[in-house]
């Protein structure tokens, strides 16, 4: 398993400052930890955005929010390289996008009268 975190945009190779603390968690507890370039993925390049990722196993990202096309293109860059991301694109969508997730909230969910 590998955790993946954004890199820290004046120290790519560093995560950033925000999850640095998550990311020295996870080594201390034997995880394996990469950096990705968020702004990469933002601006279309994922296959930029992931130089940095081993090839091969499986990997939580755990980072700044994507649209969930963002996401989709995040999970196929890292598939080129045999990484598959613990919660796939539909997964993503599903419970970032609103029509993903409201069914299964709604029983629960108080509605005004």
């Amino acid at each position: 398993m590998t955790l993946l975190v954004p890199a820290n945009p004046l120290r790519p190779r560093r995560p950033d400052d925000h999850f640095a603390p998550e990311a020295d968690a996870a080594r201390a507890a034997g995880i394996d930890v990469a950096v990705i370039d968020h702004d990469a993925l933002t601006r279309g390049d994922p296959h930029h955005a992931v130089t940095t990722v081993p090839a091969g196993g499986v990997a939580v990202y755990r980072g700044w929010m994507l649209r969930s096309d963002q996401y989709a293109a995040f999970a196929d860059a890292l598939a080129a390289r045999s990484v598959t991301l613990r919660t796939n694109a539909d997964q993503y969508r599903r419970a970032h996008e609103l029509p993903g997730w409201y069914h299964q909230l709604a029983p629960v969910t108080p509605t005004s009268t």
